[in-house]
């Protein structure tokens, strides 16, 4: 008896030398930790901070209230710092917290989640969820939202129309702020102050504009870089598979001049944005074609001075409007020049025009009286 005793000890420790060996090995602890955690799995593990935002932007916009993933060659207190990988239109990482290790590469950490009032408002008209009692500031937002959208017509028009539509509402019915000494979380920096104060900075802009065009359909992406050097936000849109950029803050005119709407901006290339905006272009699409242009799409965009002069004249003297915008490639302001204006014709006392642009793409504005 004491013998059978003996030997089933000694294969008892066998074993278990056998166990200790096999969880001593990397590869089979993650085999292990597999069917113990039925999360861990190779699209739940991060390395860098930048994918790991762009799951906090999906579990957003999915309705989450928390998730939980793996990090691997991270510090977690690397977590801090995800908010500003991100636009934060939506929401952001509240708090975070480590939740135990797997082996001794991978960290297992939850993090929770804040929603901004935008997100509401996107869950309200694309899905008909009910806005929380409690989030009034929401409830606002999104009759001015409803407001705009109802009175574009929606189903009535191509994605490049609603678009234009947006874009001209936006800037004729939003001024560039003056209390930029605010605090940051200031109405001015969001949708809130564009559509319901009329009164934004370039952030409020481009958060109105993203948040109108996805409740309109479209697919778009809100950009973070900078303009002439300073801080800057704005849009990039898909049409037929191609992206373009459209700021709507550099199309709406300093001093705010109502409902005359430019669009210098509107829906250009990386290499015309590049002039005097830049943005890591590694993150976001390709913008390199003009087939949804603005002055392309309006037969008013050309490549010589003299083809200009025939339709702004056509445009300002026989159709006796008092402006015109037209981008001409590679054109001198010369004031001598626009003097065609006037020629055989008394339907004008002065002309003034600005331009926006530089090299091939120079938008020329005609304003007359």
């Amino acid at each position: 008896m004491r013998k059978g005793i003996i030997f089933f000890l000694v294969v008892l420790v066998a074993v278990f030398a056998g166990m200790q060996l096999y969880l001593q090995i990397p590869e089979v602890q993650e085999k292990v930790a597999s069917y113990i955690e039925e999360d861990f799995r190779e699209d739940n593990i991060y390395s860098d901070l930048e994918t790991l935002a762009q799951r906090l932007d999906e579990e957003i916009l999915n309705g989450s209230d928390s998730f939980t993933v793996y990090l691997k060659d991270m510090d977690v207190n690397e977590i801090n710092q995800i908010n500003s990988s991100l636009n934060g239109i939506y929401g952001s990482g509240e708090t975070y917290q480590q939740m135990g290790t797997v082996g001794e590469q991978y960290k297992k950490v939850r993090i929770t989640i804040q929603r901004t009032i935008n997100y509401y408002v996107l869950k309200a008209y694309m899905d008909g969820d009910a806005i929380p009692d409690e989030e009034k500031k929401a409830q606002r937002l999104y009759q001015s939202v409803k407001k705009v959208l109802d009175s574009i017509n929606l189903s009535e028009l191509s994605d490049y129309a609603k678009e234009v539509a947006i874009h001209d509402y936006l800037v004729a019915h939003c001024k560039y702020s003056e209390n930029t000494d605010q605090a940051t979380d200031s109405d001015i920096y969001r949708a809130y102050g564009a559509l319901v104060d009329g009164d934004a900075v370039c952030n409020g802009y481009a958060e109105a504009m993203q948040l109108l065009l996805m409740c309109a359909g479209l697919n778009t992406r809100f950009v973070v870089g900078t303009a002439d050097g300073i801080d800057h936000a704005w849009n990039m849109v898909e049409l037929d598979g191609n992206w373009y950029h459209v700021d709507t803050t550099w199309d709406d005119p300093l001093p705010d001049q109502g409902e005359d709407v430019l669009h210098p901006y509107f829906n250009v290339t990386d290499e015309i944005m590049s002039a005097n905006h830049e943005w890591k272009k590694e993150d976001y699409p390709q913008a390199d074609h003009m087939e949804y242009n603005y002055y392309v799409r309006n037969q008013d965009y050309f490549t010589d001075f003299e083809s200009y002069k025939t339709k702004a004249y056509q445009v300002m003297i026989s159709h006796g409007n008092q402006r015109y915008e037209a981008v001409i490639e590679n054109y001198t302001e010369s004031e001598e020049a626009m003097q065609f204006i006037f020629q055989g014709n008394n339907r004008y006392s002065s002309i003034n025009w600005q331009s926006f642009g530089d090299g091939n793409y120079h938008v020329l504005v005609l304003n007359a009286q």
